[in-house]
């Protein structure tokens, strides 16, 4: 039975959230043959050389493309025999982290990238503590760049340790660790020639077989503040998008403010 799964890509900048989208929808062949022939032209006109930028997928507004970097969040729709998706991609500046939270808002996976070159950053655990404050249970960590680093298996040994010793702070129903280089496609959708050493599931077999567990209990109200509306000073209001759960006039509303975490 297709199911519908929608998942976000977080992690710090740079760390190739849009490139593994990218080359998923291309080495899958969901995409257009129009969008495959504008990605090879654009590809030329950027700073890519002879090499396909597979990013070029979702950063689609003019300021991404000048600055080589996701501002706001793109979704792409996407399906394949065993499963639909919708997928959030998402910031890494931390700049831009409101933004980052608004797509992690709904969302039953979180993909969360790290630079095998840099290991795990600020960012990247201040992602992971968003995914988890939005009520995202399951999480899948992709190590990329694996072939800056040689497709070394001690560092990504490493960084898979450190990573499973600070997930257990969190309340998480699955996690799964997968080594791939997003921009040489491999492990995204077919396993990899320069990684033996790993024989689990690529990441797009996971993604379409992963079970998400579904809580029926009634939540309680949550809402994620994203700004202040003062139209006028007689009036104060707060917008945001609601997480779970309902509020009705006469509720009791409280207000808390995150706490700032060496995580």
């Amino acid at each position: 039975m297709n199911t519908l799964l929608k998942f976000i890509t977080c992690g710090s900048v740079d760390d190739g959230k849009s490139t593994l989208i990218g080359r998923m929808l291309y080495d899958a062949k969901l995409i257009f043959k129009e969008q495959e022939e504008a990605l090879i032209v654009d590809s030329k006109l950027g700073s890519a050389g002879d090499e396909i930028d597979y990013a070029l997928l979702l950063d689609g507004l003019m300021a991404e493309r000048e600055q080589g970097i996701t501002i706001d969040v793109a979704y792409r729709y996407f399906s394949t025999d065993k499963r639909s998706f919708i997928v959030a991609d998402t910031p890494g500046h931390e700049e831009y982290t409101r933004n980052m939270a608004v797509g992690a808002s709904g969302c039953d996976l979180a993909i969360i990238l790290i630079d095998a070159t840099k290991g795990i950053l600020r960012q990247t655990k201040r992602h992971t503590r968003i995914c988890n404050l939005m009520g995202i249970r399951n999480f899948v960590f992709a190590i990329n760049k694996m072939d800056l680093v040689a497709y070394n298996q001690e560092i990504f040994d490493t960084i898979k340790n450190e990573i499973y010793e600070r997930i257990k702070i969190f309340n998480y129903d699955s996690i799964f660790i997968i080594p791939v280089s997003a921009s040489k496609g491999d492990n995204i959708t077919k396993p990899s020639n320069n990684m033996l050493w790993y024989s689990d599931k690529t990441l797009l077999q996971y993604l379409e077989e992963v079970a998400i567990i579904t809580d029926n209990v009634e939540k309680s109200f949550l809402m994620t503040v994203q700004r202040v509306s003062r139209p006028d000073h007689t009036f104060r209001g707060f917008q945001g998008q609601v997480i779970q759960g309902s509020a009705t006039i006469g509720d009791t509303i409280y207000i808390t403010k995150r706490r700032r975490s060496k995580y």
